[in-house]
């Protein structure tokens, strides 16, 4: 069977801004990675043809099964998401993974190559927007780790980069 209009479009636009990936054999999904300032964000992007829709997915695998911390990594996701208007964050709380998510609906069977580059980068970027928060949270202890104050850290400017100056 050949592939879809939408992962053709997928495709071509990963292409078209040379964006190195990996196609998923017998599936409409590809996978890919991108160094952000923070950390490195791996996700893949599966076509949902019937649908017309796509899903970004990114996954932090922090492996505690802790309590305490995946208590204060739900906390992040659920304040996180209060924010977001593209996109959530999920916690897949026996394995300790953190996930954002970003999917669209398209009114074509081929898509969009803008949508689909804003939906990559804002994947991109809410991951590494929490990446350093996410540290914290994995190697505070005791106390300290029930004293951090989530909102804070999510306010705090000095964690995130500095946009690209533009050229005039």
């Amino acid at each position: 069977m050949p592939p879809s209009e939408l992962y053709q479009t997928i495709c071509n636009t990963f292409t078209a801004e040379k964006w190195q990936y990996a196609e998923v054999e017998g599936r409409e999904v590809i996978q890919v990675g991108f160094e952000a300032h923070h950390t490195r964000v791996n996700m893949h992007i599966q076509a949902f043809p019937e649908l017309s829709a796509i899903s970004v997915v990114s996954e932090y695998s922090t492996g505690t099964k802790e309590p305490a911390r995946r208590e204060r990594l739900a906390e992040l996701a659920m304040r996180c998401n209060e924010m977001l208007t593209v996109g959530n964050f999920e916690m897949r709380w026996e394995l300790g993974v953190l996930v954002f998510r970003a999917t669209n609906l398209f009114p074509t069977p081929q898509g969009n190559p803008e949508i689909i580059k804003g939906l990559v980068h804002t994947t991109v970027s809410e991951m590494d927007r929490i990446a350093p928060i996410l540290s914290m949270i994995l190697t505070t202890e005791g106390a300290e780790l029930a004293g951090l104050d989530i909102p804070g850290l999510l306010n705090r400017e000095d964690l995130l980069p500095q946009p690209p100056e533009e050229n005039s």
